[in-house]
């Protein structure tokens, strides 16, 4: 799955965004890293509860990225929404996701974790002209998108595909996801992130498509792990929220 650092910024720190959108934006939005809120904790220990918040949720741990990556795999999964009220997008330690835009590449919902984007999240929500399956949507946004994350110093790895399913309401339901390694080279930063992009069966003539980076600098093998997380227990579980019998508008902000 991929790397990335502004979308991979914007998306992880700014960002990541395998996603693409998502990771030229990331990187589009890399910013400078945030002072530590008090003096690290010696190697080894784990941050103090006081320290943990959604701005800094490594606290003062010695590597705050480690611990806020070591949350990403040990937090229970909740769930926030889109700003229409139509998604329920399920996040591990929820609480500590902010919901953020990315200017130039609108979506339905974005969300960051941490100020130093240690994980980013966006859902596109699309109208299409051709086939509406997830085969068909992945294609579609990867021919779109793939080609700007060039421009934003963007560098995808290998890509690898994998078939399953999600079920909603006792309906089996295809979903599909490319996973991805990418770096990201700007004047900002220079990150690794791994990631992965979803395609999901939705309303016809949509595409539903979700992306996830994780920074992977300083800790890979976590990454892929908080990565493979949401691959097995996170994609599957978003969902319209109930109540909702008709195509919502492809509203993006």
């Amino acid at each position: 799955m991929p790397r990335s650092s502004s979308i991979a910024r914007s998306f992880l720190r700014g960002g990541i965004a395998p996603a693409v959108p998502l990771l030229a934006s990331l990187a589009v939005t890399a910013c400078s890293n945030s002072p530590p809120p008090r003096p690290p904790r010696p190697p080894g220990l784990p941050p103090t509860p006081d320290s943990v918040t959604r701005e800094n949720p490594g606290g003062d741990a010695a590597d705050p990225e480690r611990a806020a990556l070591e949350r990403l795999l040990t937090e229970p999964w909740g769930r926030r929404r889109d700003s229409f009220e139509t998604l329920d997008v399920p996040l591990v330690d929820w609480r500590s996701w902010r919901r953020i835009r990315i200017w130039s590449h609108p979506t339905r919902a974005t969300f960051r974790y941490g100020d130093e984007h240690y994980a980013a999240l966006t859902v596109l929500y699309t109208n299409t002209s051709g086939p509406s399956d997830p085969d068909s949507c992945l294609d579609e946004f990867w021919a779109k998108n793939a080609p700007l994350a060039d421009g934003y110093g963007v560098r995808l790895g290998d890509a690898q595909l994998i078939r399953t399913t999600q079920e909603i309401d006792g309906e089996v339901r295809p979903l599909v996801f490319k996973v991805l390694q990418g770096s990201v080279e700007s004047v900002f930063a220079s990150d690794e992130y791994a990631g992965a992009i979803a395609a999901y069966e939705s309303w016809p003539g949509t595409c539903l498509v979700s992306v996830l980076a994780v920074k992977a600098s300083g800790h890979p093998e976590l990454a892929r792990r908080v990565r493979d997380r949401w691959i097995d227990e996170g994609a599957p579980k978003l969902r319209w929220i109930a109540g909702i019998d008709e195509a919502p508008r492809p509203d993006a902000r």
